[in-house]
């Protein structure tokens, strides 16, 4: 499906008149990384184009530099005009060297947005908490893109009307509808410290714009000290200080045209156990006090026993061990409440368990409600990796018959979520 044949029947590659290409680099100077990211990245865009927008998955690393590195002298360096020194020593830094960056290029109109990670992608293959990062260049000529951030009293009841005003998101979404296919979509990242804000920033988005398509992922850091941080650079133009490039909650792009936007969710986890619904809840929902088996009605004070004796038939006789297995256990919310009632296969939105004991509640990152269904999976890189081959064929099939002729992949973002990699597995 990739190539189309031509009068003397010698087949031509397809080429999307859009395009996202990537660049990365590991390099212990940030000035150096961002030029190199970026001369890898922009050679992937057609001659001469200018960028419509730039994502950047920014090593934690960088903006968290050791005392050390001050007393040897090893910064990371870039040069300003007037010969001095230019530093990343946090991401307002590293916001700064871009900027003086995309003015020597003369890309003035360019957003940016991103966020600090743990871990991220490279050509040779995987790197986790060591400096480097990752940067996407989007040309998507005929598409309008809106950069935003989002303040700290967001609400999942926010209107067009407030995201516009609060978040900068402007006409977004109100375009009159034109011939042709034309899809919108919203690329999210999002601040870790509270889970319930970033839940009401999709909930309100959703709510908002119920047509567009939400993706993203939420900042990471490649060592516990570090802080997690989220950035939207507007432009050259737009910018008011790198000081308030920094989002409190969550920034991204919003993109609206001819585009066709999927998405696919490898969750990393596979279920383990019968399916619960949730009885009793305190703490707002955080605290999960009663639950009851679906399958035959027992009901279960705070986490089910079943955990644990999974634990005693793996041989983990000290609870020391017992708690340490168990940090790799978390709680799936069933999407299909009713699937999960007969027994068949649903599918779950996994979230994590911030603690449980024998006997005791079991604490959540989210809240769940009573009524709600839940069942206990296990972190499972080899389930992962199998389940995004599965969602890829899926995909391909689903594809091929959206009549989707003509139309080709620009490219794919793939985010590094907040857990991830050696830390989640």
């Amino acid at each position: 499906r990739g190539e189309v044949p031509v009068a003397n029947r010698v087949p031509v590659p397809r080429v999307s008149k859009l395009r996202l290409a990537s660049g990365s680099s590991t390099n212990e100077r940030f000035g150096d990384a961002i030029k190199e990211a970026l001369r890898e990245a922009q050679a992937g865009l057609p001659d001469d184009a200018r960028p419509t927008f730039m994502t950047i998955l920014l090593g934690s690393a960088y903006c968290h530099a050791p005392v050390g590195d001050l007393v040897d002298g090893v910064d990371e360096t870039l040069l300003d005009r007037e010969g001095q020194e230019v530093t990343a020593r946090g991401v307002e830094d590293a916001i700064d060297v871009i900027a003086r960056i995309f003015a020597q290029r003369g890309w003035n109109d360019v957003p940016v947005v991103g966020s600090t990670v743990g871990g991220f992608l490279t050509q040779e293959g995987e790197v986790e908490g060591q400096r480097g990062l990752t940067v996407t260049l989007g040309y998507l000529p005929g598409v309008k893109v809106v950069p935003f951030s989002v303040p700290d009293d967001v609400s999942d009841s926010w209107s067009q009307k407030d995201w516009a005003a609060k978040a900068s998101l402007g006409d977004f979404g109100t375009d009159p509808h034109k011939p042709g296919r034309r899809e919108s979509a919203v690329l999210v990242f999002a601040d870790p410290s509270d889970p319930l804000r970033t839940k009401s920033v999709l909930s309100g988005l959703s709510f908002a714009y119920p047509d567009a398509k939400l993706v993203g992922g939420v900042a990471g850091v490649a060592s516990p000290d570090h802080t997690a941080r989220v950035f939207m650079f507007p432009s050259l133009d737009k910018a008011k200080d790198k000081s308030s490039c920094v989002g409190p909650t969550a920034v991204g792009l919003c993109l609206e045209g001819e585009i066709a936007v999927d998405s696919v969710v490898a969750q990393g986890a596979r279920p383990i156990g019968p399916n619960f619904e949730v009885t009793e809840v305190a703490e707002g929902g955080r605290q999960i006090v009663k639950m009851k088996e679906l399958a035959s009605g027992s009901d279960s004070e705070g986490a089910p026993m079943m955990l644990f004796d999974m634990c005693g038939f793996m041989g983990l006789i000290d609870m020391a061990d017992v708690q340490e297995a168990l940090g790799f256990v978390a709680i799936g919310v069933a999407i299909n409440p009713l699937e999960a009632e007969e027994g068949g296969d649903t599918d779950y939105i996994v979230r994590p368990i911030r603690d449980l004991e024998k006997d005791g509640p079991v604490l959540l990152a989210e809240p769940v409600r009573p009524g709600q269904i839940v069942r206990f999976h296990v972190r499972d890189a080899g389930n992962a990796t199998a389940e995004l081959e599965s969602l890829y064929v899926r995909w391909q099939l689903e594809r091929q018959t959206k009549g989707f002729d003509g139309m080709v992949p620009a490219g794919a973002f793939m985010f590094a979520d907040e857990s991830r990699g050696r830390r989640l597995f």
